[in-house]
């Protein structure tokens, strides 16, 4: 139980690894994992206390469309069917985990709402739009509410609060880093922003908790194997050698004096003489490019990156470079519009590298490798003992 906890609070460190894009990163969330808009559709714990049948609580997009003249349940319980009466709707149950529904708002609720928004679309684009979306999302989502289910299922009450005290604060990270990235300094610019995407904080939360738990509770019923053998790791190696061969290639600059630029090819004869005598001089190549060069390239010293056999349309000069050692320049080439002269940087031969220099890197592979075959078995257990169907299980053949 311990180990449980533990876990999920390790695995909140997933909060500050997003600084780049973490509002983008949290509407993928959203989109994928919850959806729904309004107030969370169970308790302020969803994870582990046992909700409320669904049918009472509605998310607002849709109180409208579920709820009849009497008061009675409108939710829609469907079946697949290319019939045009069968539609997608907010409050559609799309799946059922263990008698637990699955609705298309919990999939992709802010993302229904836009679709159903978007005037150029008619009813029939719409609906295939909204298919084609949860179907892409439903396996996960089914995934991930197994082992919701499961973990809810281990975790007593009084152990709720440790977990939820522990999340709270990485998720505050995250909305300040929000914040940041998006120059925001007020939570209701926040709300402002957010309730344009559809989406609030309590939404935010709600997806990010499940990620979180779901990860660490799957990680706490893994089982990799402890050590890495290096007969185990020899054998990643033998079979892997080209990971670990590098091509011959060479890195190179290039000065170009184009006739254009020096009024005429006589002008240019005569610029590039000049950095001829230079280079003859030892003078740096890089600065005489910034100086002299009329390309482009003049703005990165000369510098035209790495270069390995066979990428170059241009076979004579290909040829040129790779014979030439680290430092070693081409003579002037004569174009028709262009004087041009390249120096190699650095010329590096093909090399695989020693087992020992990366042995390291091999044992962290297998680690990686280890954990998602190791997660894989537990979510195929975790599956193979419960009861999931979905609207999609009896398709037409076709």
């Amino acid at each position: 139980m311990e180990a449980i906890v533990a876990r999920i609070s390790l695995s909140r460190r997933f909060a500050t690894q997003s600084r780049s894009a973490p509002l983008l990163l949290l509407l993928i969330v959203v989109v994928s994992l919850a959806g729904c808009q309004g107030k969370t559709l169970v308790d302020d714990n969803p994870v582990f206390v046992e909700a409320p049948p669904r049918r009472s609580l509605t998310n607002k997009s849709t109180v409208a469309e579920s709820v009849g003249e009497k008061g009675e349940s409108q939710i829609q319980a469907v079946s697949f069917s290319d019939s045009p009466e069968t539609k997608l709707a907010g409050n559609t149950v799309v799946a059922e985990v263990n008698g637990r529904p699955i609705f298309v708002d919990d999939l992709i609720g802010s993302l229904r709402l836009a679709i159903e928004a978007e005037e150029s679309l008619s009813d029939e684009q719409r609906q295939q739009i909204l298919e084609k979306q949860v179907r892409g999302r439903l396996d996960k989502y089914v995934e991930q509410e197994i082992v919701v289910q499961s973990l809810k299922r281990k975790i007593p009450e009084d152990r709720q609060q440790v977990i939820e005290e522990s999340l709270e604060e990485p998720f505050g990270e995250v909305i300040a880093n929000i914040k940041k990235d998006r120059n925001i300094t007020t939570d209701e610019e926040l709300d402002q922003i957010l309730l344009a995407e559809g989406l609030s904080v309590d939404l935010l939360r709600e997806s990010f908790f499940r990620i979180q738990m779901v990860n660490g509770y799957l990680s706490t019923i893994v089982e990799a194997p402890s050590t890495i053998s290096r007969v185990e790791m020899l054998a990643y190696y033998q079979d892997h050698r080209d990971d670990f061969t590098t091509k011959e290639r060479v890195r190179w600059q290039e000065l170009v004096v184009l006739f254009a630029s020096n009024n005429g090819r006589e002008g240019a004869e005569t610029k590039m003489t000049e950095v001829v005598k230079l280079l003859q001089d030892d003078a740096d190549f890089a600065e005489l490019a910034v100086e002299y060069s009329d390309a482009l390239s003049a703005e990165k010293r000369g510098d035209m990156g790495w270069l390995e056999r066979g990428s170059l349309s241009d076979k004579d000069l290909e040829g040129q470079l790779f014979s030439l050692p680290s430092g070693g320049m081409t003579k002037v080439l004569v174009r028709d519009d262009r004087f041009e002269v390249c120096r190699v940087v650095d010329h590096q031969a093909a090399r695989t590298a020693p087992f020992q220099e990366k042995q390291k890197e091999i044992e962290q592979r297998l680690r990686a490798e280890n954990a998602r075959a190791s997660r894989q078995k537990a979510m195929q257990d975790l599956r193979a003992n419960a009861s999931v169907v979905t609207m999609f299980d009896e398709e037409p053949e076709g």
